[in-house]
C-alpha cells in the first residue's frame, strides 16, 4: 500500500527550489534559428548563476534534458557545466519526451534527498531550428557497399540502384518508436475515444492563447523569462513568440485535419507545436538555501513519474502521475489552489480533464475507490498553456513548474499540482508547495 512520500532529507530538510528562469519559445527559424540545444543550455544556466550568486562550488550536479538530440553533442549538461566553469560537476543528460524537464528536477532532488548532493541545478533544451538531418537507411546501407565493393564496376553497378527518393533527407522523427504514432495520431485517437469535437479542442485553444496574452500583457513572465542576445548577436529576444493575441473563429476554421483529412478534428491550430527553448530551476537543501540568504520560490512536496499503456490514449499519462503524487503528497484535488498541465494538444488535455472525473477509470486503472475528482477551471492553467507557448519538449514541463510558482506566490497561495504526459505512455507529476 502506497503511503505518503516524505521528501526530506535524514535531518529532517526539505527540497528547496530557490530560482527559475527560461528563455523566451521561439517558432522554428525564428529568433533562435542559429543556436543550438547546448548554447541555449548554457544561456539559461549562465544567466540563472547570474541572477542568483551562489558559490559555484555549491553546485554538485547539473542534469539537463534534451529530446531532440544532436549526434555531435550527446551529453549537452557536460558541455553546459565545463563551459561556465562547472568542471567540478557531475553532469548528464536525460532524454523522456515531454517529461523530461521533470525527470530532471526529480532526479536531482532525490541526489539531495540520499544526502549525495548539497545543491544542483536541473534544466532542459531543445532546438527544431537546428535538428539533426539524416539519410534513410537504405541510402546509408548502400554507401557502405558502394565503399566495400572491391571493384571499379560493382561500384558503379551498386551506384545505379540510388534513386531520387533515396537521396531525400529525413528530419527528427517526433514519432513513438513502437507505436509510431505521433502526437497527432494520438490526439485524435483521444478526441474520437472522448467524443471531444473539434470546436470545443479549437475554442480550448484559443482561450490558452488569450490567457497566454494577457500574461504578457499584464507583465507576469518577466521575472521568469530572460531576455536573450542570442548567437550570432544581431538581435535581441525578449517574448514568446508563438501566441495569438487576438484569436478569432475565421482564423482556425481554415485549418485542415493532420491525420484523417475526411473526418479528423486535430489540425496545426489546436495541437502543441515543436519549437526552440530552454530553461532550468535550482534546487538546494533547505537550511543551505537560508544560510545563503536565498528566499525559496517553495518546495517539492511529492512527485510521480509513471508508465501507462502506448496502443490506446497514450498520452493519458498526466491522470495517472497526478494520481499518485496526490497520493503521495497526502492531499486531495480540492486542496490544490493552482493546476497547470502541459497541453500537448486540446485533445490530449481535455481527455485527461476527463479521465480526472470518471469513476469507472479510477476504479480500473488508477487503483482509487472514486476519481480524482473535477478540476476548477478557475485554477486551471490561469496564465494559458502550450497551446500558446509551444512545446519545446524537454522543457516544456520545466516552464509550468517555474510559472506555477511565481503565479502561487502572487495568489498567495500554498499548493500546486504540475502534470505533463508525453509520447512512449510517460506520465510526470509533482505538489509544489509555498510554505
Amino acid at each position: 500500500m502506497l503511503t505518503e512520500q516524505k521528501l526530506h532529507t535524514t535531518q529532517g530538510q526539505r527540497i528547496a527550489i530557490v530560482a527559475g528562469l527560461r528563455t523566451p519559445f521561439n517558432k522554428q527559424d525564428t529568433g533562435f534559428k542559429q543556436v543550438f540545444a547546448a548554447d541555449l543550455g548554457t544561456m539559461v544556466t549562465n544567466e540563472l548563476l547570474n541572477r542568483f550568486p551562489v558559490e559555484r562550488s555549491l553546485i554538485q550536479q547539473l542534469i539537463f534534458g534534451q529530446v531532440i538530440q544532436h549526434p555531435d553533442v550527446p551529453n549537452i549538461a557536460r558541455e553546459i557545466a565545463v563551459t561556465l566553469g562547472l568542471s567540478h560537476v557531475q553532469a548528464y543528460t536525460i532524454s523522456s519526451s515531454c517529461v523530461t524537464g521533470l525527470q530532471a528536477v526529480a532526479n536531482v532532488a532525490s541526489s539531495i534527498v540520499s544526502g549525495s548532493i548539497l545543491s544542483g541545478i536541473a534544466g532542459g533544451a531543445d532546438s527544431i531550428s537546428n535538428s539533426s538531418i539524416s539519410l534513410n537507411p537504405r541510402m546509408m546501407q548502400l554507401f557502405k557497399d558502394i565503399l566495400k565493393a572491391g571493384t571499379w564496376e560493382r561500384k558503379f553497378e551498386l551506384f545505379q540502384q540510388l534513386s531520387w527518393r533515396d537521396l531525400k533527407p529525413h528530419s527528427v522523427n517526433l514519432r513513438d518508436y513502437i507505436t509510431q504514432y505521433s502526437v497527432a495520431d494520438v490526439s485524435e485517437q483521444m478526441a474520437r475515444h472522448f467524443n471531444i469535437s473539434r470546436q470545443q479542442q479549437d475554442e480550448f485553444t484559443a482561450y490558452s492563447h488569450q490567457k497566454a496574452a494577457m500574461a504578457w500583457q499584464d507583465s507576469l513572465l518577466r521575472d521568469e523569462v530572460m531576455v536573450s542576445f542570442p548567437y550570432p548577436y544581431e538581435n535581441v529576444v525578449v517574448a514568446d513568440n508563438m501566441i495569438s493575441p487576438s484569436v478569432k473563429a475565421k482564423r482556425y476554421e481554415h485549418f485542415k485535419p493532420l491525420v484523417d483529412k475526411n473526418y479528423g478534428t486535430v489540425t496545426q491550430w489546436n495541437i502543441a507545436k515543436a519549437c526552440d527553448g530552454a530553461g532550468a530551476v535550482m534546487l538546494m537543501r533547505e537550511d543551505i538555501a537560508k544560510a545563503e540568504g536565498l528566499e525559496p520560490l517553495g518546495y517539492i512536496r511529492s512527485y510521480a513519474m509513471t508508465g501507462n499503456e502506448v496502443w490506446e490514449n497514450m498520452l493519458s499519462g498526466t491522470t495517472f502521475a497526478s494520481s499518485l503524487a496526490l497520493l503521495r503528497a497526502g492531499v486531495q484535488l480540492q486542496d490544490i489552489d493552482l493546476i497547470d498541465m502541459h497541453e500537448s494538444s486540446a485533445a490530449q488535455t481535455l481527455g485527461n480533464l476527463r479521465l480526472f472525473e470518471d469513476e469507472t477509470f479510477a476504479r480500473q486503472s488508477l487503483n482509487r475507490s472514486a476519481a480524482i475528482g473535477a478540476v476548477d477551471m478557475d485554477k486551471f492553467n490561469v496564465l494559458g498553456g502550450s497551446l500558446a507557448y509551444g512545446n519545446p519538449r524537454a522543457v516544456s514541463s520545466l516552464r509550468i513548474l517555474i510559472q506555477s510558482l511565481f503565479e502561487l506566490k502572487r495568489r498567495g497561495g500554498n499548493l500546486a499540482l504540475i502534470a505533463s504526459s508525453g509520447l512512449g505512455g510517460l506520465g510526470a507529476a509533482m505538489v509544489l508547495e509555498r510554505e
